[in-house]
């Protein structure tokens, strides 16, 4: 079973590309946005203990941004750095696509 992260990033596909890529998570590995809580190793770059997509979502009591009718939100416009735009709007709209048939 694929483990879906809130914000429908599958994290078995990303934890394992980050725990490849990344020194610090070979020696404590990610296991996935739910199984954390939110509370994933890149938030420390961006000054959060938690993901805001991830906190906005048990916020509001929801089990995935697909519930939320204001799917995708100003939330999801932070782009990462190293994507180009047309990687970030794939992104979304992938990740939109997953959280709708969920």
């Amino acid at each position: 079973m694929k483990n879906i992260s809130v914000c429908g990033i599958n994290c078995a596909v990303a934890c394992t590309e980050c725990n490849k890529n990344f020194e610090e998570l070979q020696q404590n590995p990610c296991k996935g946005c739910n199984a954390a809580k939110g509370k994933i190793f890149w938030t420390k770059f961006i000054g959060l203990d938690t993901c805001p997509i991830y906190a906005c979502v048990a916020g509001k009591g929801l089990a995935h941004c697909g519930e939320c009718p204001q799917l995708p939100c100003s939330i999801w416009e932070q782009k990462d750095p190293f994507m180009s735009d047309e990687q970030h709007r794939q992104g979304i709209e992938d990740r939109v696509a997953v959280l709708k048939n969920m």
